[in-house]
């Protein structure tokens, strides 16, 4: 899915264009056991709750493709045309969450999987989108071309609301207010079938991660039996020690200046790319990058072993997993140095007095713990 295709679907969620059905259940993340459940067609909802389940619905389609967002693929099963796990899913679909059997085994299958000490809420929805067409011109043309019939599923942190003081009216007094268990925005959705370029896709699925750095492996390949997809976390790692391999094989590079200039060559390639999908980049891309950034032609079988390696041959990463956006960080023992990308030219490596440097030129003030010093001196050629 694109930008595109998740944008028109979070478009749909208004109070007057809303999901047909709810269903969801209340889980004790501690005992994994089902205190209570909802069962509803949305429009009978009161219109304060329509509108907080709306707003669960869309930040669980918020975020960054490639990142919080991800279009999964189904893990293949020898001897079988179509997975378990996507029939499942399509069986939950096809019974507009009517059928309480496939909804009770549904909801074990999540408890028994999802790695959660907090309590939580297990949040279902149904809908069918009629799609209009789309004209060349980019505007409505009114009619149906097709009917998306879909799921989205969304698993709800609920905790404890935080100790405070609060008016209470009936007694027109300042007092402890009563605490109690408020549900969170989703740390984990899908929605089955992807929708792709505005069509069903019953091969792919929509998943959903708050916090990138985790994006729940067991729910991915236990629960919906989808091939894992790295983190950006765990693909910048992976990145990183290829890079430092080939350093540390090759010895003849100056580690600060290749690496500055392996970021600016990935920053190239997202300002250049056009996509509305995550630009990324396989084991020619990369090679061809790191050449770009300074590797002797002889080292480029190094790199190309140490990818093997580390990624897999037939491994490819996302650009903006690997860039540096805000600060470049030269890090030791003793210090911490961080310099905006865009000015990381400014930064050199010389050797002075036998000892090699990192120079920075002061070409404004300079602040240090608050304290303005400033730079009034001009700085020689």
């Amino acid at each position: 899915m694109n930008n595109a295709d998740i944008l028109e679907l979070k478009k749909r969620y208004k109070k007057d264009n809303s999901i047909t059905r709810i269903q969801g259940c209340y889980v004790i993340g501690m005992e994994k056991k089902i205190q209570t459940t909802i069962d509803s067609y949305f429009s009978d909802l009161d219109e304060s709750e329509q509108f907080k389940y709306l707003e669960l619905v869309k930040k669980g389609l918020s975020g960054i493709l490639g990142k919080n967002l991800q279009t999964l693929s189904f893990a293949k099963e020898e001897g079988k045309d179509n997975p378990s796990s996507m029939m499942s899913l399509l069986a939950l679909r096809d019974s507009e969450l009517k059928n309480q059997a496939i909804l009770d085994a549904f909801y074990q299958n999540i408890i028994e999987n999802y790695q959660s000490l907090t309590n939580y809420l297990i949040l279902l929805i149904h809908d069918v989108y009629d799609i209009p067409a789309i004209g060349e011109d980019h505007f409505s043309l009114g009619e149906s071309e097709e009917t998306y019939s879909y799921i989205y599923c969304l698993i709800c942190p609920v905790e404890l609301s935080k100790p405070a003081l609060s008016y209470h009216e009936e007694t027109n007094s300042i007092a402890r207010r009563e605490r109690d268990w408020v549900v969170d925005n989703p740390a984990v959705g899908f929605l089955y079938p992807a929708f792709n370029n505005r069509s069903t896709d019953v091969n792919n699925l929509l998943y959903y991660c708050k916090d990138a750095k985790d994006n729940h492996p067991e729910i991915i390949e236990n629960l919906l039996g989808c091939e894992a997809v790295p983190s950006c976390d765990e693909e910048k790692e992976v990145f990183h020690q290829i890079v430092e391999e080939v350093i540390n094989d090759t010895k003849e590079y100056d580690t600060f200046e290749l690496v500055r200039s392996i970021n600016d060559c990935l920053t190239e390639i997202a300002e250049q790319t056009v996509s509305a999908e995550p630009v990324t980049i396989d084991k020619k891309g990369m090679t061809e990058l790191m050449k770009d950034a300074g590797l002797k032609e002889e080292h480029v079988k190094v790199f190309e072993e140490h990818f093997d390696k580390e990624a897999g041959e037939d491994a490819s990463f996302k650009v903006d997993s690997l860039r540096e956006k805000k600060n470049m960080t030269v890090k030791s023992d003793d210090l911490k140095i961080m310099v905006k990308p865009e000015s990381a030219d400014l930064v050199e490596v010389k050797v002075i007095d036998g000892r090699k440097c990192l120079v920075i030129p002061l070409n404004s003030d300079m602040e240090i713990n608050g304290i303005m010093r400033r730079i009034t001196e001009e700085i020689g050629g």
